[in-house]
């Protein structure tokens, strides 16, 4: 019955959807259409059945999660559009310099802002303009920046700050087989990209030795490594809030205007759209919940956590600030699993997703998804290995 039904039914009614997703692409949204991942027409599909639950009152569940989506916004414009506008400009005009000053460096300047910085925080935007080859760029202003950077400008001092302290050094745990598995991301990114070996070394051993370092402070010196992060992640806040507020001042008094306005528009666009791509992500997720509950259930038994790590861990991929109000519901093993898998894994489907997809193309798109996804399962298959030594 399975192969009849299949060659009969499944396989005709593939044909015809590749068809019509061909027509669609020719007749009806042009080259526009090509532009953009599969996966991102998935979450604008998704954000589309949110909107609808919210405007004809279906109560399906679903237009809490849409809301959600939308309210990223706020805080995704203090970190965007400033960086995005003002510090972009800034790059520009002294971009000279700014290369002049990094020469000395045996690897491209882009790969320490792929290490300190998150996409939406400026790091892509930043590699952009630093220049060099377009695939390192990708590298570093694409995956580096979705994994490395994100973790340490962002995650690592929110986690600090929303866990409870007595939670801190499951999470640190965690955190550092999570990095460990950092450089695996950038090996399957050079197997699409095909970068030459040589060039990729170059990149790769930095790498290696930042995540050994990082890893290696975190073990042996904790308090010192915790206060280093937390304080570098405070002074890119800083500088965050100090772009948005040149931004916005520029806006209503032009005289002192540090950018073009046409700048500020188009990074709040970009805002705009990955607040789209988080609501159809959050709206995902809560569907993953809602339908799917007993196999999320099944899968977390056969891996020996709690459903409530399970559901950590489907959260994950949309926002890791989602499993914060989780962490202390969750058993050991599942905490472990869920901040190892936070470093690559978060925001998969989420605002990063959506960042990228609205500043990128369709290859940095798909390339960033293969990345993130194969480095976040290897943190956990790294987590279920070491797992009794972790204990």
């Amino acid at each position: 019955f399975g192969k009849e039904f299949f060659f009969t039914f499944l396989s005709p009614s593939v044909t015809i959807c590749l068809h019509s997703y061909e027509v669609l692409s020719d007749y009806i949204l042009g080259e526009d259409f090509y532009i953009m991942n599969i996966i991102v027409m998935i979450m604008l599909v998704f954000a589309v059945i949110g909107f609808l639950d919210k405007m004809l009152g279906l109560h399906l569940g679903l237009s809490d999660s849409f809301d959600k989506g939308l309210m990223t916004m706020g805080t995704m414009s203090i970190s965007i559009v400033g960086v995005c506008s003002v510090g972009v400009s800034f790059i520009q005009t002294h971009l000279d310099s700014i290369l002049h000053a990094v020469s000395f460096l045996p690897f491209e300047p882009s790969l320490l802002v792929g290490i300190l910085l998150a996409p939406d925080m400026g790091g892509f935007s930043i590699c952009q303009q630093l220049g060099g080859n377009p695939e390192i760029i990708i590298l570093n202003g694409v995956v580096l920046t979705s994994i490395l950077g994100q973790t340490l400008s962002f995650q690592f001092p929110v986690f600090l700050s929303v866990l409870d302290e007595k939670e801190h050094p499951i999470m640190m745990k965690g955190f550092i087989l999570g990095i460990i598995a950092v450089p695996t991301g950038l090996i399957v990114s050079e197997m699409i990209l095909r970068i030459p070996v040589s060039d990729f070394l170059g990149e790769l051993l930095p790498l290696l030795f930042v995540c050994l370092l990082i890893a290696g402070g975190l073990i042996r010196f904790t308090a010192v490594t915790i206060r280093i992060f937390s304080a570098f992640a405070r002074i890119i806040q800083l500088l965050t809030y100090g772009l948005f507020f040149l931004a916005v001042l520029g806006i209503f008094f032009p005289s002192l205007a540090c950018t073009d306005l046409s700048a500020i528009s188009d990074s709040v666009l970009t805002v705009f759209r990955s607040s789209i791509i988080v609501s159809g992500s959050l709206v995902l997720s809560e569907v993953i919940l809602k339908f799917f509950r007993e196999p999320l259930k099944r899968l977390a038994k056969q891996i020996g956590i709690n459903e409530v790590s399970m559901i950590g861990l489907i959260l994950n991929c949309a926002t890791s600030l989602a499993i914060l109000p989780l962490f202390s519901r969750m058993d050991r093993k599942g905490k472990l699993f869920n901040a190892a898998f936070s470093v690559s894994g978060a925001y998969l489907i989420g605002g990063q997703l959506g960042y990228i997809s609205s500043v990128s193309d369709s290859f940095s798109v798909t390339i960033y998804l293969l990345s993130k996804a194969v480095c976040g399962l290897i943190s956990i298959l790294l987590m279920m290995k070491f797992y009794e030594k972790l204990t």
